[in-house]
């Protein structure tokens, strides 16, 4: 029988590693999912940096140079707005009203029926009042019969200026009145204006173009301080104003 080789009737030596046997685990481990996550935000770390790169280079390219990173960012627009002056009478409607006044004085003239009636220019209208005794009796609403003309006189003035607004208004003095018609001073005051506004029409006026309103004792010319004062509260006062534009 052959006889083998004295090397080979030994057992074979482990070979002994130069590593550590804890290190040579470790490598052999495979990576944990604790690990991953890390990747993962890296990846998308370094994607949104690329992303702003180039939201910023783009508009570098399209001008041509750089600019601040501040003046890239829009800026809300601001309205500045003005505020509306209040409304003012104009040089062309203060000249108006002064021929408003000029013609309802030529109109009037020197009538019998219209003594004691004034009229005023304001800056936005033009005003005629008639005292309580041109026109009624104390305390009542039927119109006097020579107050006739006069109305009559004030509807050809209304004739020759068709774009006038009219509004008739009826004041009374503070002195309560209580009866059966007139259960307060609203209710005299207002059929005053109510029978002036009527008279016009029946005369010619445009009813459309004619408003009327009570304001009883709470818009006194004067003090009510005595009976001369209140003789003057006492009226009915006719408008004449031009349309808003």
């Amino acid at each position: 029988m052959r006889k083998l080789p004295e090397s080979m009737d030994q057992p074979l030596a482990l070979r002994k590693s130069s590593k550590p046997l804890r290190l040579l685990k470790k490598q052999a481990e495979p990576v944990s999912s604790n690990e991953i996550w890390l990747l993962t935000l890296s990846d998308l770390l370094m994607l949104l940096m690329i992303f702003f790169v180039f939201v910023l280079a783009v508009p570098f390219a399209q001008t041509g140079h750089s600019q601040p990173v501040a003046a890239l960012v829009e800026k809300p627009a601001v309205v500045i707005t003005e505020s509306t002056p209040r409304a003012t009478p104009d040089a062309s409607g203060t000249e108006e009203m002064a021929r408003l006044e000029k013609d309802l004085l030529e109109v009037l003239g020197n009538r019998e029926g219209g003594k004691g009636a004034t009229v005023e220019k304001r800056p936005h209208a033009v005003i005629l009042t008639f005292p309580e005794q041109i026109l009624f009796d104390s305390g009542q609403a039927q119109l006097k019969p020579f107050a006739w003309p006069t109305l009559t006189a004030v509807a050809s003035f209304i004739a020759d200026h068709p774009g006038l607004s009219i509004e008739v208004q009826g004041h009374t003095d503070d002195r309560p009145i209580r009866n059966a018609r007139y259960p307060s001073n609203w209710e005299l005051s207002a059929d005053r204006a109510a029978q002036v506004a009527r008279a016009l029409v029946r005369v010619g006026v445009n009813p459309l173009k004619i408003a009327t309103k009570g304001l009883g004792e709470y818009h006194p010319g004067v003090p009510n301080i005595d009976e001369e004062n209140r003789l003057k509260n006492r009226r009915v006062e006719i408008q004449f104003s031009l349309p808003q534009s």
